[in-house]
């Protein structure tokens, strides 16, 4: 049931984004819409949010790279990363699992969000509170949700160890099990 309702979101997200990449597109002249599709550094990508196209474009390209790494579902990723963290812990359990599945896979989404970031911005900048921008917030509140997500058990296995990450998830207690949304 939440795997269905999370995909359909993920569409309408989807749609929603392409519409309004493909509204700004139209509204503007022939040379500003001819934009490099080339993969370019973050760097690259954030100097060149000159205009609305080019900001809609790098979150549409930062949305297609959070759903090739996270999915629909940042309550299933979150999840498939915790499952990962707990296989790499030996079988003594008197030493910590790899935690760098979990730091690692932070790393990439807080990757993500420094290119969605400005590009929302500079959308608010362009348009104010408008469909595109909400389409740029949603993709950055899906970014941070998985986030606190895996900073959850991350703090939890740092401060407790195995012992309270274990407790957390038999009570449900942990942010991605209660569905908690950032």
């Amino acid at each position: 049931m939440c795997i269905n309702k999370c995909d359909k979101e993920a569409e309408a997200l989807s749609k929603e984004i392409s519409r309004a990449v493909k509204k700004a597109l139209h509204e503007c002249d022939d040379n500003e819409s001819e934009l490099d599709t080339d993969e370019s550094s973050d760097n690259d990508e954030i100097d060149t949010l000159s205009d609305l196209p080019s900001c809609l474009l790098a979150t549409k390209n930062a949305k297609d790279d959070m759903l090739k790494l996270i999915g629909a579902d940042p309550c299933e990723f979150a999840k498939d990363e915790l499952s990962k963290y707990v296989k790499s812990i030996p079988d003594d359990c008197k030493t910590k699992g790899d935690v760098s599945i979990i730091a690692n896979s932070v790393a990439k989404i807080e990757k993500l969000l420094k290119r969605v970031i400005p590009a929302q911005d500079e959308i608010l900048n362009f348009c104010g509170i408008s469909p595109e921008w909400h389409a740029a917030d949603s993709v950055s509140r899906f970014l941070r949700t998985t986030v606190a997500y895996l900073e959850d058990i991350q703090i939890l296995e740092m401060s407790g160890g195995v012992a309270e990450l274990t407790t957390a998830h038999l009570l449900g207690e942990l942010m991605y099990q209660k569905g908690i949304r950032v």
